[in-house]
């Protein structure tokens, strides 16, 4: 893993508990455990349908830092245009 990989999957590896207080908690135990096993195309992908079945809303800048990892994985970006946004 090189270390633009490396910072990568640290700041994936976070997701779960900042947005915890906005998800379900069996959907949080999932997120736990796929930061846990380095799934982060799958930890991101739940992240954002679980935000999106719970209808929270996050900020313009957590929006932009899940677009950031999303494009940085090489994963499709437009799933978050279905978020509720703060602005």
């Amino acid at each position: 893993m090189t270390t633009n990989e490396a910072e990568l999957a640290a700041r994936t590896k976070r997701l779960p508990e900042k947005f915890a207080d906005r998800v379900q908690h069996a959907d949080l135990e999932g997120l736990r455990s796929m930061a846990g096993g380095g799934e982060w195309g799958e930890l991101l992908d739940l992240l954002i349908a679980a935000l999106r079945s719970s209808g929270s809303a996050i900020t313009a800048d957590e929006r932009d830092e899940l677009r950031d990892l999303l494009a940085s994985w090489g994963l499709p970006t437009d799933q978050l245009d279905e978020l509720a946004v703060i602005h």
